[in-house]
């Protein structure tokens, strides 16, 4: 039996949810992982006996849950998660011996001598589906031999072997719709954002084939970007389904009861015939949906009404600046103009758009360009706003020129939470003043008497308050991390 395990951090007196799809900073909910779903999925079709295990949503403890045994045990692991993922493999080996332990994600790929500590224990880099099938062939047997599986890394002895690349899954459409059913609980997963329940996730497309310094993917996205880059020395392709296949998830979601999707690509707009195509396919499923999406990728206010009118009810924006200079500088590649007009596109055909800011992305940033963008972000009257300070996260540009430059408070990148913690200092904006600043915006923000009234009218259910109140308990949190 193949164990995929989700291990509380609580157990070790950490924040109990932690976001395992960007793998950055603790989440104010637990969210079903299509990153761990998808391979499972493949496993279970190939004949396997599959179980997953979330400890966070089912309440239980570690022990109980290796309790359902497993012959070979597997984690999807991100940079937050290493420390817990890394303790509950140790004591998987305490209870069962020397079984196999498989790390996903991005942290192992980035980090793989971190995780191959011992004999027996794996990494799988890049995308995992086709190189887990093809690993737990081999592990079924009774003198395995991992020579030969493509895309993984192992330990054999003293010596680290690191077998050759997998490469990409070109046609996505060949893997399986994750089973959500696998999980124990499906429908436990609510989401804050949405006022319909159950909620759930789903990813379309991996990759982004824009060039941010800063950027930092859903961890599938940013796994496969590492591997790839290793060999090419950049970013991977776009990969996509198609849209027929896309619908056909939709509507399967939808006859299980599904009420809302969180799809999680990186940027989902991408060409507009495949995209009016799953907009029309969808627009009858009557589902609430949230995407990320570029500014620069509303094109125009007729595509917004139809992302509206196919159940789209919010778009999280990737803004990080209203200052245009410090666009400029960290590759950003959009306007600010571009960035006002897609906002309020989007407000008057009735979406939420969702905004991102990252504070201290460059040296370009003072106090003035932050009051800026927090001024602006305030004109445009959008509820929901994620501000956090940049993060020199690994593999990425700016953590290479934060590392030259003598920006980091560190000497090599440490896991911390980007939304109220700092590794960055300038000289005339220290790590402090940053996090600072984000604190002041979320206390300003969220909890004033115009946006808590605002939003307790669009409550539409006891079930939506409760996933607000534990979202707003969350967002409080941040103003205590020291």
């Amino acid at each position: 039996m193949i164990h995929f395990l989700i291990p509380s951090t609580a157990e070790r007196g950490k924040q109990e949810v932690l976001d395992r799809i960007f793998g950055c900073n603790y989440g104010f909910f637990p969210q079903h992982n299509v990153f761990i779903l998808s391979p499972a999925t493949v496993l279970k079709q190939a004949g396997f006996e599959v179980e997953i295990s979330d400890c966070v949503v089912e309440k239980t403890s570690l022990a109980e849950a290796l309790g359902r045994g497993g012959d070979v045990f597997v984690f999807y692991s991100v940079f937050l998660s290493r420390d817990t993922d890394l303790w509950a493999a140790k004591e998987i080996r305490k209870k069962f011996g020397k079984k196999w332990i498989v790390f996903l994600g991005n942290d192992p790929v980035w980090f793989i001598d971190k995780y191959l500590v011992a004999d027996n224990y794996i990494v799988i880099r890049g995308e995992p589906e086709e190189a887990i099938l093809e690993l737990m062939k081999e592990l079924s047997k009774k003198k395995p031999n991992l020579k030969n599986i493509r895309g993984i890394s192992w330990r054999r002895g003293k010596k680290i072997v690191h077998n050759p690349p997998a490469g990409l899954i070109e046609n996505l459409d060949k893997l399986p719709i994750p089973d959500r059913m696998l999980l124990k609980k499906p429908f436990d997963y609510p989401n804050a954002r949405f006022s319909q329940f159950p909620s759930t996730t789903m990813l379309t497309s991996r990759g982004c084939s824009y060039r941010c310094s800063f950027c930092f993917p859903n961890s599938l996205s940013f796994a496969r970007e590492i591997e790839w880059k290793k060999i090419h020395g950049k970013k991977p392709p776009v990969r996509v389904r198609s849209a027929k296949k896309v619908i056909e998830e939709f509507q399967l979601v939808a006859q299980q009861g599904f009420r809302s999707v969180s799809v999680l690509d990186d940027q989902f707009l991408w060409e507009r015939k495949r995209t009016e195509e799953i907009l029309e396919g969808i627009k009858d499923l009557n589902l609430e949906i949230s995407i990320l999406a570029r500014c620069d990728r509303i094109t125009d206010f007729k595509l917004a009404k139809m992302l509206s009118w196919a159940g789209i009810r919010h778009i999280a924006f990737g803004v990080e600046s209203f200052h245009q200079p410090i666009l400029d500088y960290i590759k950003k590649d959009l306007d600010v103009d571009a960035i006002k007009r897609a906002i309020k596109w989007c407000q008057k055909a009735g979406i939420e758009p969702e905004i991102n800011i990252i504070l201290g992305s460059c040296p370009l940033e003072t106090k003035q360009t932050i009051a800026k963008t927090i001024k602006e972000v305030e004109k445009l009257k959008v509820d929901i706003v994620h501000v956090n300070v940049i993060t020199p996260f690994p593999g990425t540009e700016f953590a290479k020129i934060a590392k030259e430059k003598g920006w980091m408070t560190v000497p090599e990148y440490i896991p911390i939470d980007s939304s109220a913690q700092s590794l960055i200092s300038y000289p005339h904006l220290s790590d402090k003043e940053l996090v600072k600043t984000v604190k002041g915006f979320i206390f300003r923000h969220y909890f004033s008497p115009w946006y808590l009234w605002r939003n307790l009218k669009k409550i539409k259910s006891p079930k939506e308050l409760w996933s607000k109140i534990k979202a707003g308990v969350n967002e409080f949190r941040l103003l205590l991390i020291k």
